[in-house]
């Protein structure tokens, strides 16, 4: 029987770049070549990512079309789970009201919330290590509090709707959209307003949201600066955009190659480091594009990447080993001292005043 990688997408539902869609460059080599889908092992072929010369985004060329590429989805995880519980989150974590206050101190001193109870002291407790300070402000994804009450907030991509409740216990008025109805089912029984279906179908008001969030899901858009442009349009005068996406210049990149966790073909059809988005940004209408401390997700990309490296399923690889949990140490330390070379880049954008 022919395995995944011995056969092929089928050619009619294939499409090429002619141009590079960030930056319209021409010059786009071909990068890395041999990709396979060795994480959910449901698109078959090999697949390559050419890198732009001009701006460095890397893309899946030759991909799947927009109405094809729903098969390689067949296996992926989705968000099918009840919303996590989160200390952040009144009633959900009865047990860990130190925990809650000590970051409510931090995140009401640092982004201006209003949280209580509150314990003094958090914010130097907090604030005292990088480690903590990027860890508390992802907690929230960097949320400055509201502007005024009923500030919207859309999460593109909510899953079941976990952070749509840390946002709407943050004040704002939280909705997600979600191309799983399923998980956009169970996000909107937790009473959130939840668009199903693809970006291009949703049609939003102008101006209408304080924030849009997009959370691992850039890399999955085939007209990525075409998106950025909508979003923009979403967003009111002086509005904020969140990103955070795998990051072509991280150590697991060069470490693991074809087998990086980020890689995931087909379903990550454009790749960015951190100069490349923020160019993107600009290109798209935003201003003051700017990098925010990693998340420390070292452990994850390591344990997976070496998983797929073996042909084993990364989600049934179990407790890391004890050498992965050093050099997660080591990379997430080092991390914290150049953003840039974190396994995912979280960056932060306007839309002009």
């Amino acid at each position: 029987m022919q395995t995944l990688e011995h056969q092929n997408w089928p050619t009619s539902d294939l499409e090429a770049l002619a141009t590079c869609e960030v930056c319209g460059g021409t010059d786009r080599p071909v990068w890395l070549q041999g990709l396979a889908d060795r994480i959910f092992g449901v698109a078959p072929g090999l697949w390559q990512l050419r890198r732009c010369a001009r701006c460095g985004v890397a893309a899946l060329d030759p991909r799947p079309t927009e109405a094809s590429i729903g098969r390689a989805y067949k296996r992926y995880y989705t968000h099918d789970e009840a919303p996590d519980r989160h200390f952040l989150v009144p009633g959900d974590r009865p047990d860990l009201p130190l925990k809650r206050a000590l970051h409510a101190d931090y995140l009401n001193h640092t982004y201006g919330h209003r949280l209580a109870p509150a314990l003094p002291g958090g914010r130097w407790l907090l604030g005292a290590s990088a480690s903590r300070r990027a860890r508390a402000g992802h907690t929230i994804r960097h949320l400055p509090a509201p502007t005024r009450p009923g500030a919207r907030l859309l999460d593109l991509g909510c899953g079941n709707g976990s952070f749509l409740r840390v946002a709407h216990a943050l004040g704002f008025q939280a909705e997600g959209l979600e191309i799983d109805e399923a998980s956009g089912r169970l996000a909107r029984q937790s009473g959130f307003a939840v668009f199903a279906g693809p970006l291009s179908a949703a049609d939003y008001p102008p101006a209408c949201f304080e924030h849009i969030l997009l959370n691992h899901v850039i890399e999955h858009l085939h007209r990525p600066l075409q998106s950025l442009r909508l979003l923009r349009g979403w967003l009111r005068p002086g509005g904020r955009l969140w990103l955070q996406t795998p990051n072509l210049a991280s150590r697991g990149a060069a470490r693991y190659g074809v087998h990086w966790r980020g890689m995931e073909p087909p379903r990550h059809l454009t790749l960015f480091d951190g100069q490349s988005l923020c160019a993107a940004l600009m290109a798209a209408g935003f201003e003051r594009p700017a990098m925010l401390p990693p998340q420390r997700d070292a452990g994850f990309f390591i344990q997976q990447s070496e998983a797929i490296q073996a042909g084993a399923d990364p989600y049934q690889a179990g407790r890391p080993s004890a050498a992965q949990r050093r050099l997660a140490r080591q990379w997430n330390a080092g991390a914290l001292a150049d953003w840039g070379s974190a396994e995912a880049i979280t960056v932060e954008a306007w839309r002009p005043a």
